[in-house]
């Protein structure tokens, strides 16, 4: 590639236009700009310069024509000034319409400032010698002279020179050689006063030296400068061309401006060849239409987000990129479209065999754990979508380990190589068969329309793997039990499904083995246990056993205590205290939910009145708000009783719903959320990303905030899928105007990533344990939470 005459003095992307426009051309051997363009800019100046004098002087002698002074001019000084302004304009247009050949000359530089010199000194002349106010223009020549030449003493000396030129025409003056003519306000006798002239002359000599040293100074200081610039310049084209990464720029329509050594060689294209392409040649068709619409996004100055895809060859080949665009230039004919891109193809091959091995068992080549969650998450969607069911199916091989340790782990993993083969030939294309570990399978039946279709397919999975299995010379029989959960009968969480399904299978073991159970609610509890708590619960109101804890909700870049998440806690008098984990379903299931969510709702806007009247910092405080509860038909007049009873604003009470309870029913979900908001009440919607809430149930919702669930949140510093869930979260609540919140934030490391992807608001034990009322007080009045460095605090109850 050839050199270039000018880059940029950073090496950012909109700044490399110059860089694209200039690439290629020879560079200049002037440290600053080219003699012909220092023409021009002169050029320029002096026609201002002559265009501001014609005005004043147009105006100075309206004035002294309608005063009583009257014209004063004499015909020879009017037309002496008139001649003088005529040579100015005549030179002046040859160095603006022909500054290349006057730039050809040698003397082009010097020509011009003697000339003006000279003119000056006739306008001087012409307007009063020792009476004219037109000397300080001696001034700007001097400048002129340390822009034109970059000589010091060339300037220094064009300044003498113009001091002489003016003392010439003052000793003319006081000499008599030279006749002056008479202004107003000027004594005629001054012309002859030697004292007033020698100081008038060495006034003016010392102002012409002070600026010519100080314009030849700047003017050095600029083009050292100057040279640094083309020395980062020259960086910054080593840079491009070393760069491994792909760098290149088009014009708006596309065509190919740049492109740097990486880019050809990774293409296959010659600087030239890509020349005469335009983006669209090279972008395979799959993700053409998308970067086309993000480049003119880019043009038209939208944010454009990163860009994945894949480019052409010029063999044909597909090489994986992975970049960002951007566009610099203001005006439309400036405007370039830059791109850095990264040639990621081994590291996607490399990333799919990962993915692979991470997401599949390596003995039968089944989904393991992690995979079939995600499978099961995808069948609940599709299952509310088409409003049907989906089935899980844990099994686990009977008496297995005997096998195992009896004949080896060789026959072992081909028996389980085996059972692997039957169960997938037992199920739909459309359904999911993993192993968990061991001798433990699973299985997701989708598109179910009861539970009975899943009890059809376990009833051929027992009868498939109950046939004899020849493995080396050994004949072998093995058996399953299997336990069945269905969505949404038996739940709504994956792992709840998953759970329910184990608990039943447990159940057909101990009924004999080889046999399905589907699940049932008696499974899950010890009945005593489960007795002891129902009673407990119905009493636990009047007894006043409830306690409510407050967990603060931090603003992310202030510190400023924002809300108050209100919990729950069961002071038990034989269990102690007890989450909601281990009562809030059986208060779901025996309808205690509403009796208790209610008090949990007017004893949380009370305290929180109780606060605001001590004078503390007015936050909000956040309530659960559970599936059965938005289910509850008088749900907003409650709501506003309370609010009146208390004397709570409903701005400072907050909802949090999580979105697997707000999806269940959108289209009622909507209404009753837009009857909260009425009230002024904040909307959050909690565990965010656990559900499957699209972008048009998002906008219909009349939400607040989006509350990123914690187990995005715990492993987000070395986990890139629970990194990447969350800051599409954040970019999805930002692009809707929501507020993002994330819980669960229990290190330094966690707050700086989630504040970095610009996360509005954050919870967790890194700002605050939850605490009782009393303490919530001193907390507020403690000010704003101090943010990181606050050591880590242990997880989350």
């Amino acid at each position: 590639m050839s050199d270039t005459s000018s880059l940029p003095d950073h090496p950012s992307i909109p700044a490399m236009t110059d860089f694209v426009r200039l690439y290629g051309a020879e560079a200049s051997h002037d440290p600053l700009l080219s003699r012909a363009q220092r023409y021009l800019l002169v050029a320029k100046a002096r026609w201002l310069f002559l265009g501001l004098a014609a005005c004043y002087g147009v105006a100075a002698g309206l004035f002294y024509s309608f005063s009583s002074i009257g014209w004063f001019l004499t015909p020879a000084q009017f037309y002496g000034m008139l001649l003088v302004l005529g040579v100015i304009l005549g030179y002046n247009a040859c160095y603006e319409f022909a500054p290349e050949r006057m730039a050809a000359k040698p003397w082009g530089d010097h020509l011009q400032v003697q000339l003006d010199f000279l003119c000056v000194t006739l306008l001087v002349y012409f307007s009063g010698g020792a009476a004219s106010w037109f000397w300080p223009v001696y001034l700007l020549v001097t400048f002129e002279a340390a822009i034109l030449l970059g000589n010091r003493l060339q300037v220094f000396l064009f300044g003498l020179f113009g001091a002489a030129c003016y003392g010439i025409v003052l000793a003319g003056h006081y000499l008599d050689v030279l006749p002056y003519g008479n202004m107003p306000f000027i004594d005629p006798e001054l012309h002859h006063h030697l004292m007033y002239l020698v100081l008038l002359w060495c006034w003016v000599c010392l102002l012409n030296c002070i600026m010519a040293l100080a314009g030849a100074y700047l003017m050095a200081v600029i083009r050292r400068e100057h040279d640094r610039v083309q020395e980062a310049e020259g960086r910054l084209r080593t840079f491009l061309d070393q760069a491994n990464d792909l760098i290149f720029s088009l014009t708006p329509d596309g065509t190919f401006l740049y492109t740097n050594q990486a880019w050809q060689k990774t293409l296959g294209y010659t600087s030239a060849e890509a020349m005469q392409r335009s983006i669209a040649d090279i972008v395979d068709p799959a993700f053409r239409i998308k970067y086309l619409a993000e480049m003119r996004k880019a043009v038209r100055g939208e944010r454009v987000e990163p860009l994945e895809g894949r480019l052409v060859t010029k063999s044909g080949e597909m090489v994986e990129v992975e970049g960002t665009i951007t566009c610099s230039g203001s005006e439309p004919q400036d405007k370039v479209v830059w791109a850095i891109c990264r040639d990621v193809t081994a590291r996607r091959r490399a990333q799919e065999q990962l993915y692979h091995m991470a997401h599949h068992d390596l003995l039968t080549g089944l989904p393991n754990r992690l995979f079939f969650a995600d499978r099961l998450r995808q069948a609940q969607a599709l299952a509310r979508r088409q409003k049907q069911q989906c089935a899980v199916l844990f099994l686990d091989l009977d008496r297995f380990k005997i096998i195992n340790d009896t004949l080896g782990h060789a026959v072992g993993d081909q028996l389980l190589q085996e059972a692997a083969r039957r169960l997938r030939s037992c199920v739909r294309e459309i359904d999911t068969v993993a192993r968990l570990g061991g001798d433990e399978f699973a299985i997701v039946l989708v598109n179910l329309h009861a539970p009975g279709d899943a009890e059809q397919v376990a009833a051929k999975i027992l009868a498939n793997l109950a046939k004899p299995v020849l493995i080396d010379t050994h004949e072998l029989f093995i058996t399953t039990s299997i336990g069945i959960s269905v969505f949404p009968l038996h739940g709504e969480d994956a792992d709840l499904l998953i759970k329910r399904a184990d608990v039943a299978m447990y159940q057909a073991k101990s009924l004999g083995r080889n046999n399905f159970q589907l699940y049932d609610r008696t499974m899950d509890l010890d009945s005593e246990r489960r007795m002891v708590l129902e009673r407990g619960l119905r009493k636990a109101i009047d007894r006043e056993e409830f306690r409510i804890f407050y967990q603060p909700k931090i603003d992310a870049e202030t510190g400023q205590v924002t809300a108050l998440e209100a919990l729950l806690r069961w002071e038990h008098p034989e269990m102690g205290l007890l989450s909601p984990a281990d009562f809030i379903s059986l208060a779901e299931e025996t309808g205690l939910i509403i009796p208790i969510g209610e008090w949990v709702l007017r004893k949380a806007c009370r305290q929180n009145r109780e606060w605001q009247e001590l004078g503390l910092p007015r936050v909000r405080v956040a309530v659960n708000l559970s599936g059965f509860q938005l289910q509850q038909r008088n749900l907003v007049e409650m709501v506003g009783v309370i609010l009146a009873e208390t004397g709570l604003p409903g701005e400072d009470l907050e909802f949090e719903i999580a979105e697997t309870v707000i999806m269940q029913n959108p289209e009622f979900a909507v209404a009753i959320l837009g009857q909260l908001r009425e009230l002024g009440i904040h909307i959050s919607i909690d565990d965010f990303g656990t559900g499957y809430s699209s972008l048009a149930h998002l906008k219909r919702f009349s939400i607040n905030t989006l509350k990123i669930d914690k187990t995005f949140v715990r492993n987000i510093e070395v986990n890139s899928t629970d990194a990447a869930i969350a800051t599409a979260i954040i970019s999805m609540g930002t692009s809707l105007n929501l507020k993002v919140i994330a819980e669960g934030v229990e290190t330094a490391g966690q707050f700086n990533m989630l504040r970095d992807r610009q996360c509005d608001e954050m919870q967790g034990y890194l700002f605050s344990r939850p605490l009782p009322a009393d303490q919530v007080a001193d907390y507020l009045r403690g000010g704003n939470a101090v943010l990181p460095g606050a050591a880590d605090a242990p997880g989350e109850a």
